[in-house]
């Protein structure tokens, strides 16, 4: 059943903490899992150097891609906890050194309504920083001495560097497709989510076909994901979201509500729109001009751009949803579901 974003029947008219409480339903099942990554993590950045990051990892973060984990283990018949936990724990290292990088590129002032570690320790330290939890991460892996689990985040961890190699390079680009940019969000932000749900279920003794399953699950929750984030960046609360708003037109890039936006106006009026972005592209200077922001926002909404974008997102919750068609969740088919719903209907 397609949701209407923002109409879902937990969270209209409730606001926030309804829409927290959806996504705690959903994580429920792991809740005391949950509470040992938490541990883990801690435990691991007990080391002086990377106190400096603890507030980050513990500013509301919605620990998603670590129950991604721990939910596909709890799938399988013979869940291996020790590993789980540490899986999950290495997953939100990850998650958290790209949070780090990506402010950095982005030069976002804040993340999860802190200072982002950039502006709090300056860019020096937070590239270092990033690395440590990186290595931090894997190091946890490598313990692990599951070659699999291993092979599988590698190769998640190119894929996000691939992803925002490609997002760089196609900035200001005002013809870029819907195609081009599905790609680059499967890498930068899907391949994560589904490398979650790879481990979790590989580690929770699932057959093959029910970890390619949970993999696909989780590719398209994660592809959901990304749109509705690109959706709130142009019609979203920075108060709400804990970071900056319109950053994607700051830094030149073209999100999936900008490129239906380019294909609906006349060119015309697409080429005077976005004039100040083609400037920026031949100069190099960073548009800083808020009431262009604020025109190209109202426009994508106006026109339907962003309607069109939710749409396209509650499309990758259905094949998210189809990819667990007729297969046995273990009592979880209702966290799965919850989660689907989170995805389309977040407003942080």
């Amino acid at each position: 059943m397609a949701i209407a974003v923002g109409q879902d029947k937990h969270l209209k008219g409730k606001g926030r903490g309804a829409e927290r409480s959806l996504l705690d339903e959903a994580l429920r099942p792991i809740k005391w899992e949950l509470e040992a990554v938490t541990a883990r993590i801690l435990s691991q950045v007990a080391d002086p150097i990377a106190q400096t990051v603890v507030y980050l990892i513990t500013a509301g973060g919605k620990r998603l891609r670590p129950g991604l984990v721990l939910l596909a283990g709890a799938v399988g018949r013979a869940p291996n906890r020790r590993a789980l936990i540490d899986t999950a724990t290495a997953v939100e290292l990850i998650h958290t050194a790209t949070l780090i990088h990506d402010d950095i590129i982005d030069r976002s002032p804040l993340r999860r309504a802190q200072p982002a570690f950039h502006h709090r320790w300056g860019t020096e330290r937070a590239v270092l920083m990033g690395d440590y939890l990186y290595a931090t991460a894997f190091t946890l892996l490598a313990r692990m001495r599951s070659p699999y689990v291993m092979r599988v985040m590698a190769d998640v961890c190119r894929q996000l560097c691939r992803g925002e190699l490609r997002e760089v390079e196609v900035r200001y680009r005002l013809d870029l497709t819907e195609g081009e940019y599905l790609e680059i969000i499967r890498d930068k932000t899907a391949s994560l989510m589904g490398g979650c749900c790879r481990s979790g279920a590989y580690l929770g003794g699932c057959e093959p076909a029910m970890i390619e399953r949970l993999t696909e699950f989780g590719l398209n929750i994660g592809l959901a994901f990304q749109i509705i984030d690109d959706c709130l960046d142009l019609v979203g609360d920075a108060q709400r979201l804990g970071k900056a708003i319109l950053s994607d037109l700051d830094k030149g890039a073209l999100s999936l509500p900008m490129i239906y936006l380019t294909q609906m106006l006349p060119a015309r009026m697409r080429d005077r729109l976005f004039a100040p972005l083609r400037r920026a592209a031949t100069t190099g200077v960073r548009v800083t001009d808020r009431a262009f922001f604020a025109r190209v926002a109202q426009a994508a909404a106006s026109s339907g751009a962003i309607a069109k974008a939710q749409e396209r997102a509650r499309e990758c919750i259905r094949l998210a949803r189809h990819a667990l068609d007729d297969i046995p969740m273990n009592g979880l088919a209702g966290a799965y579901q919850r989660l689907a719903e989170y995805a389309v209907v977040r407003r942080s």
